[in-house]
């Protein structure tokens, strides 16, 4: 693995004529833990992730592994948590001191945060173009 990338194991679960989909199980740190019946703190989730269709013979089935580079990995951070954060922080607090009742502030700030991912949803084809996945054969 690369310095500049990310990468996981996945395996192929639809192709197109231009990209593909591949499945990954996204688990916590401590899913691999023998104790994690026990304390319930584990967390697995399946995953789908739409990727450039690579070169290679592919089909259905096939296990790649399905990169990333760390610039994209951090954009994604920003625009899915620190912008948000940052985002319902700072209208909180600029409602609350001018005055707002902290009910109607809290909802506002919220109103705001779902403007805020609609708007991403909007635009998740431009933000499509500059985050790309890719894939290699395992």
């Amino acid at each position: 693995m690369a310095k500049n990338t990310i990468e996981h194991d996945g395996i192929v679960t639809q192709v197109a004529d231009t990209f593909i989909i591949v499945t990954i199980q996204n688990q916590t740190a401590c899913a691999g833990c023998h104790a994690k019946g026990a304390c319930g703190m584990s967390e697995m989730a399946l995953k789908s992730i739409t990727a450039e269709k690579p070169n290679e013979e592919i089909k259905i089935g096939d296990k790649v592994i399905v990169s990333a580079s760390t610039q994209n990995a951090m954009l994604s951070v920003l625009l899915a948590y620190i912008v948000p954060s940052v985002l319902i922080i700072v209208i909180l607090t600029l409602l609350i001191l001018a005055g707002v009742s902290e009910v109607m502030a809290a909802t506002l700030s919220l109103i705001a945060i779902s403007a805020y991912f609609i708007c991403l949803y909007l635009l998740r084809n431009k933000f499509a173009q500059k985050i790309k996945f890719k894939v290699k054969i395992a």
